[in-house]
């Protein structure tokens, strides 16, 4: 029998997937090779978007047409998205709701049942702590009451001020998830952790050297030999 698969899109969540790729992809052009990048771990993301990363497509199995389907039905997707920046009204509405059910389809059309309960799995890992309250299948699941709804919404709180003060840092955000499944029980995180699964090993690129001008650099004296 198939799982909930929870990035399926609820009818008061019309819309998200479009605004998803507006705020993932703004101010970038997109290229056959873009994926997203480690920073948004932490942030609820479009799952066609978070199936471009090669640690995902590896856990998953994709083939590389589906990977190049994928690409390009994302060039399509954010183009029409980008369409409707800063705009209104019932149209607006109505093209996000179109955005939704084109990314649906392609997910129902190019993965396969597995993929798509897999692919579940990876979306709740990499939202994390924060899923625990920004889906409310997850808290009905979890029968999560309003201690821990308020406890958990404070901690993501203040992890959010902290990226928009000082940007994404990896050991914080690992220390935000290890408090926030404290806050849960016993049998919380048990089921917390069946509806995860294994854990997908996402692969975080090294940190970017950083870039010195050599004009900068002290020079140097060479005594004669």
């Amino acid at each position: 029998m198939r799982q909930h698969l929870f990035f399926a899109r609820p009818p008061h969540h019309l819309g998200l997937s479009a605004c998803l790729l507006l705020v993932a992809l703004s101010g970038r052009c997109l290229a056959g090779d873009w994926s997203l990048p480690d920073s948004r771990m932490g942030i609820r993301t479009a799952p066609l978007l978070l199936m471009t990363r090669p640690d995902v497509q590896s856990d998953l199995g994709l083939k590389p047409e589906q990977v190049a389907s994928l690409h390009k039905t994302i060039d399509e997707l954010s183009q029409r998205a980008q369409a409707l920046r800063g705009k209104t009204g019932p149209e607006v509405v109505g093209e996000r709701r179109a955005i939704d059910e084109t990314q649906g389809e392609w997910l129902t059309t190019n993965l396969s049942e597995r993929q798509l309960e897999r692919l579940s799995q990876i979306d709740l890992q990499w939202e994390g702590s924060s899923a625990l309250v920004s889906r409310a299948t997850v808290v009905d699941m979890l029968k999560l009451d309003g201690q821990q709804v308020r406890e958990l919404t404070r901690l993501l709180a203040d992890r959010n001020a902290r990226i928009i003060k000082s940007g994404f840092n990896p050991a914080e955000e690992a220390a935000t998830r290890r408090q926030a499944l404290a806050v849960l029980s016993n049998p919380q995180l048990q089921a917390w952790n069946g509806i995860l699964g294994e854990r997908c090993q996402f692969k975080a690129d090294p940190p970017a050297a950083p870039v010195v001008d050599p004009a900068a650099q002290p020079a140097e004296h060479v005594a004669p030999r």
